[in-house]
């Protein structure tokens, strides 16, 4: 299910920081569970690697989720192929993923992919879920804040429950020849059950306060 501003904004004035909130929809369509704003610790290594590169205009290389070094920006004309989150339906390659964290990796500025990635499916494959598209909300001040939304829906058209322990965002970018993907944010949550034919909406929320 798509997320609207009004229903999980908070007044939680603590400064700049990210927060993440995991919103559970039933089959209607109701909200049956929401963890509220929840502060995320998960910026990673190549999350700074690419800020560095944008905000200085050179070329810049970093671990990508196959451990391996490639060009996260580059400084030639081809900034607007970088670090994209906005994946759209079905496509579990970038934006916003989530995963079971089968080997329990804890988080880490040196984490460089989702532990345990669940994949897409849009055919109700066991153990996958249906990858909707990436929405970002256009930054918005409100009382003191200006939050900048990423959310992305998850639908389980399994049979059987799906537990989600980890989430995070893959970013991608072109080094005029491929693309390649990158890790810049990863959160270890509680568990979080996915009911069959029950939605997850994960928002990641960047925030600055006046």
């Amino acid at each position: 299910m798509q997320f609207k501003r009004v229903l999980y904004y908070e007044d939680n004035r603590v400064g700049d920081e990210m927060f993440y909130r995991l919103l559970l929809f039933d089959e209607r369509g109701k909200l049956v569970k929401d963890t509220g704003l929840t502060p995320s610790h998960s910026y990673v290594l190549q999350f700074l690697q690419g800020i560095e590169a944008l905000l200085g205009a050179i070329t810049k290389t970093a671990k990508d989720i196959n451990n391996t070094s490639q060009t996260i920006v580059r400084s030639d004309g081809q900034m607007n192929f970088a670090l994209g989150c906005d994946a759209p339906a079905g496509d579990d390659t970038y934006g916003i993923v989530v995963g079971t964290n089968d080997g329990a990796i804890p988080e880490s500025n040196t984490n460089y992919k989702l532990d345990t990635k669940i994949l897409h499916s849009a055919v109700g494959e066991a153990g996958k879920l249906n990858y909707r598209a990436v929405t970002l909300v256009a930054p918005t001040p409100i009382a003191g804040n200006v939050d900048l939304d990423v959310s992305r829906p998850f639908i389980n058209e399994t049979a059987d429950p799906i537990v989600v322990k980890e989430i995070g965002i893959y970013v991608k970018s072109y080094d005029g020849s491929a693309w390649h993907y990158f890790l810049i944010l990863r959160d270890v949550v509680s568990d979080f059950s996915v009911s069959a034919g029950y939605t997850l909406t994960v928002v990641y929320t960047l925030r600055t306060t006046i």
